[in-house]
Order: structure tokens, then C-alpha cells, then sequence
């Protein structure tokens, strides 16, 4: 009788560590080949593991809210623990490069883990969920097994689970504290650990907050950009908001100033700018904020970006997106005015060296020509790493940002 030890794959870039979410199995289960058993969350998205062999589980290596680092040992499978056809004898007595190849692979791949969707035959015998999905069920403690399913091909979605915590389920006692629930202390304070894309968030801000940020604040007259943006929605087709118009502006801008669309390496004090522009466009989850990178996106028009746009977004807010969409920014945007916020100051996101963002548009008293006037103000931040860009920099890039979104009709034909 021989023991596989699965070893937690490397399942995306720079991925170092990833958190239980839940175990799908428990000790003495008999599992069979690309059955998930578990659901980890790096800071990039949810994942659902399956296991590259069958045979008996023996061991489970942490609890929900442990914290692994690629290569350790995630669980121990023994019995007839053979790796599938073709991929050597060597499987089962531990989980060597290959093995761990193997899994990452299937991840990366998007045939389990890092989709949406789980093929029903991986999912025999258990409701058909996403990963957020089924931590929702758990925070909330839903038996998914009884939800009735509403989605598309018999899938439970959040709201699913949402009826189900109101209406029929049990819920779990919340004095009960859980790796994934706040914990009270004392009376009248509630202690919330940070897990999963929130304690990445922190640890990630933390390291831009290094970066010497320096800052230019600006407002413009959005008249003719919400006339553009109309007169783009009745030519038909999908609706679109300013956003994409304020990225197409940005692209544009990046082109003449590409100092400004790069990314340093502060170890080897290196900076690689780019003629692609991979744009980043921050995205509010229930988990946190997402960053979800539109590659080469020079490359599509107004509408395109649109959809992109909505498709990404979609994706980071269900924690499907796959590493490679969520990698690789040279430059990032952020719309505090979705938010109906006046105006923030954005956080360069490292290796970046400079992000745009833009507030709330609403009506304003300016001057035009010599007198008061009432009109739609779009006020506009940009923050560049004062180790690359100097304020020189910095203000010939905000003046053709501001005078693109002045005067858009070049959006409209770029």
C-alpha cells in the first residue's frame, strides 16, 4: 500500500501561499482521480483543488484559515494512490515536480480550478457552486446540498444562498467563532482577523505606501465627454458609462508619455517601459479590492473596452479571474466616481510607476469667458513614482489627460 503526498502547486505568477477555505473532504474519505478536495484562495482568486489520484484520504494538512506555502504538503491520499495514466509510476510514494506540475497545470488551465464552472463529472455527488459561492454558503452556514440551484445548468448562486440563510437553513450560532467569522473578544468589540485577499490587501498596500508618491489634481469641463458618451448609446448596442471613455483617454495619453507605462524592478533599479499598454482597472469585490488587467489595450475601441471592461470585472467579482488576467499591469485607473466619491488619491500599484484617477462628475460654478457658469466638473488625480517621473513629467502627462477629456472627439476615432 502505497502514500501520495499531494504537495500545494504553484498555481499562478508570483503565487507563494495560498488559504484554506474549506475542506471537501475529511480523513478516511475514498476520493477518486480530479476529485475537489478542497478550496484554497490566493491573493489573486478562489480555487477549487482537485486531487490527481484516487485512493483512501489519511491526512488533511491545516484547518479553514491556515495559510501554506507552495510545495508543503496539502493532503495525503493512500490505498490504491496510482497517478492517472501517463503521468509515472513515481506518483506514489510522494509528490514530486511532476505531480505538482500536473495539478498546477489543471489549474492554470482553467479545467477545475480557476473557472467558474466545475464540470459536472468533478462534481459528482456535490452541488454545482463557485468557490465565493461556497464560502458565502459557509460564512452563512447553508448546506448547498439543499439550496435550490437558480443559476445557469442547475448552478446555486449567492442569492441562492441568501434565501436559503433566511428562510429554511439552520444558521450557524455566530458566538461561535470560525476561522472565517469575526471573533468578540470582550463585550462590545468585535475582533475581525484579516484572511485571504484582505490580508493580501494589507500587505500589498503596505509596499506601495513605500513608493514616493507624488500627486497632481485637476478639473475639466466633462460637457463634451457626456455628450460623446450619449451620442455612442444611441448608435445602439450595449450601453456604456464613461469609464471605457476615460481609459481610451488614458491610452492615448500613455502613448505620448511612456514614461508613464512602465514598471520598475527596485533590485536590480531597472524601469521597462512598453509600447502595449496593459491597463489596470480597479474593482470593488465583496472580498476587496481587485485590480484585473486589460492586455494590450491599445489595441480596442471604445465598445471593446466596454466589454472587456464589464467581462473583467465580472470575473474579479466572483474570484474567477485566472492569474494572467489579474498580472502584468504597466499603468492602472481607478473611477472613484462609481462610488459617488468626490475625488481620492489612488495608490500606485507596484511594479507600476503611476495611476490615474477620476471622481464624481457633477455640476460646478466655473468661468467661461469672464463669467459664471454652471457645468458638469470632472475632477482628475494622477500619482507617479517620484523615483522615475519628476513633476515635469507628472504635469505634461495630467495636461493631455485633461485636454483628451476636454475635447474627446479623438477618443471616439482612436
Amino acid at each position: 500500500m502505497s502514500t501520495f503526498k499531494f504537495e500545494l502547486p504553484d498555481v499562478g505568477e508570483g503565487i507563494a501561499e495560498a488559504e484554506i477555505i474549506e475542506w471537501l473532504v475529511a480523513v478516511g474519505d475514498v476520493v477518486r482521480v480530479d476529485q475537489v478536495i478542497a478550496v484554497i484562495e490566493t491573493d489573486k482568486s478562489q480555487i477549487e483543488m482537485p486531487t490527481p489520484v484516487a485512493g483512501t484520504v489519511t491526512y488533511l494538512n491545516g484547518k479553514p484559515g491556515d495559510v501554506l506555502k507552495v510545495g508543503s504538503v496539502l493532503v495525503e491520499i493512500s490505498g490504491d494512490a496510482t497517478a492517472p495514466s501517463g503521468q509515472g509510476s513515481s506518483h506514489t510514494e510522494h509528490a514530486n515536480s511532476s505531480g505538482t506540475s500536473t495539478a498546477a497545470s489543471q489549474a492554470s488551465s482553467g479545467t477545475s480550478a480557476t473557472s467558474g464552472t466545475v464540470a459536472s463529472e468533478n462534481s459528482a455527488g456535490r452541488a454545482l457552486a463557485s468557490p465565493s459561492t461556497r464560502k458565502l454558503a459557509a460564512s452563512l452556514g447553508v448546506n448547498l446540498e439543499a439550496v435550490i440551484a437558480t443559476g445557469p445548468s442547475g448552478r446555486v448562486t449567492d442569492d441562492d444562498v441568501r434565501r436559503a440563510a433566511s428562510g429554511t437553513q439552520e444558521a450557524t450560532d455566530p458566538s461561535t467563532p470560525t476561522a472565517h467569522s469575526p471573533q468578540a473578544s470582550r463585550p462590545g468589540v468585535t475582533v475581525v482577523p484579516l484572511t485571504g485577499l484582505r490580508r493580501s490587501i494589507a500587505a500589498s498596500m503596505t509596499n506601495a505606501l513605500s513608493i514616493p508618491h507624488i500627486l497632481e489634481f485637476k478639473e475639466i469641463d466633462a460637457t463634451a465627454l457626456l455628450e460623446l458618451r450619449d451620442s455612442i448609446n444611441a448608435g445602439g448596442g450595449e450601453k456604456i458609462s464613461v469609464t471605457p471613455l476615460l481609459m481610451k483617454a488614458c491610452i492615448i495619453a500613455l502613448a505620448q508619455h511612456p514614461t508613464l507605462n512602465a514598471r520598475f524592478d527596485a533590485q536590480s533599479n531597472e524601469v521597462s517601459q512598453y509600447e502595449a499598454i496593459h491597463l489596470g482597472i480597479a474593482t470593488a469585490t465583496d472580498d476587496g479590492l481587485i485590480v484585473p488587467v486589460i492586455h494590450d489595450s491599445q489595441a480596442l475601441d471604445i465598445k471593446q473596452l466596454a466589454s472587456e471592461l464589464d467581462r473583467l470585472a465580472d470575473l474579479a467579482r466572483t474570484r474567477t479571474a485566472t492569474s494572467e488576467q489579474l498580472n502584468g499591469g504597466t499603468f492602472s485607473i481607478t473611477n472613484f466616481g462609481s462610488f459617488g466619491t468626490w475625488l481620492g488619491t489612488p495608490v500606485i500599484r507596484p511594479p507600476e510607476v503611476a495611476i490615474a484617477g477620476f471622481g464624481r462628475i457633477a455640476d460646478k460654478v466655473i468661468a467661461e469667458n469672464g463669467l459664471p457658469v454652471v457645468r458638469k466638473v470632472l475632477p482628475i488625480v494622477v500619482a507617479v513614482d517620484h523615483r522615475i517621473n519628476d513633476g515635469a513629467h507628472l504635469g505634461a502627462f495630467t495636461a493631455t489627460l485633461a485636454e483628451l477629456l476636454t475635447h474627446p472627439q479623438q477618443l471616439a476615432s482612436s
